[in-house]
């Protein structure tokens, strides 16, 4: 497991100073984030995933990040099941979890330790909005019971207690939302993502995979796509491309930078396959 460092911080690049909560989706699937390590740094992806219904989306949500581990092998969990998840919304913009003490069992350091805390509150206040349970003008903020009690030591490195809210530093600098790793398409690749504009545009490629996902040859497609946001901000990119049938993995990385493999570019890939 990756360890993470006590201050994150993105090098040469503006400060990220939003993380906007998601908004309403008709899916039956729950928002959930996961750790994945980028360069020397961690953040926090999202997937969407088949999880058990717990009656309501954010108790559902939470459980499955905490029982779950993440389809992308590049992502990682530190979280053990718990014996005891529950969740309640407050006027639509306070969010209590209350979780048993054994989800804390792993031995993480202070960096991992906060992004953990983090992990859970994304996803708690991605599956209120998903679900349409909060107003998209109030601030989500969430407060974590252990056992029913304030003022837990989560990992012996984060007091519990307080009202926690999104902190935007974590967000992933990259993160294509769609495809999902080892998605099956059929004949169109449909590329839909986040991404911090540090520049107007991002970089991608597209290449071939053998059995073991290793690279094929040379990038079969590559191009440029705009990102919707100003310099620091988290927004928007998408584009698509008629593909032959094959496996293949994308790469989307920050514009300018041939490499997408080299230290500090902000990879975020997915192997797919089309049908």
């Amino acid at each position: 497991m990756p360890a993470g460092s006590g201050a994150p911080t993105i090098a040469s690049s503006p400060l990220v100073t939003s993380a906007p909560v998601e908004t309403p989706q008709s899916t039956s699937l729950s928002p959930v984030y996961w750790m994945g390590e980028n360069a020397d740094n961690v953040f926090l992806y999202r997937e969407f995933r088949s999880a058990e219904d717990l009656g309501d989306p954010i108790t559902t949500a939470v459980n499955a990040a905490l029982s779950l581990q993440p389809l992308d092998p590049d992502y990682f969990n530190p979280w053990r099941p718990a014996s005891k998840v529950g969740a309640s919304i407050t006027n639509g913009s306070v969010i209590t979890l209350d979780i048993s003490s054994d989800a804390f069992e792993a031995d993480v350091d202070a960096g991992i330790a906060e992004r953990a805390v983090q992990q859970l509150v994304y996803t708690a206040t991605a599956a209120a909005a998903n679900a349409g349970l909060s107003a998209p003008e109030n601030p989500l903020e969430v407060e974590i019971l252990v056992d029913g009690h304030r003022g837990y030591q989560a990992f012996g490195h984060v007091q519990l207690g307080g009202l926690m809210a999104r902190n935007p530093e974590l967000s992933a600098p990259i993160w294509v939302i769609d495809p999902q790793q080892d998605a099956s398409l059929d004949g169109r690749l449909e590329v839909y993502g986040r991404a911090v504009a540090f520049g107007s545009e991002l970089s991608w490629q597209v290449a071939r995979v053998d059995e073991d996902g290793a690279a094929a040859g040379n990038p079969v497609e590559s191009g440029s796509v705009a990102i919707s946001a100003p310099a620091g901000e988290s927004g928007e990119f998408r584009f698509g491309l008629d593909l032959p049938a094959g496996a293949y993995r994308l790469e989307v990385f920050h514009a300018g930078q041939q490499d997408a493999e080299a230290p500090g570019r902000n990879t975020d890939s997915k192997a797919f396959t089309v049908k």
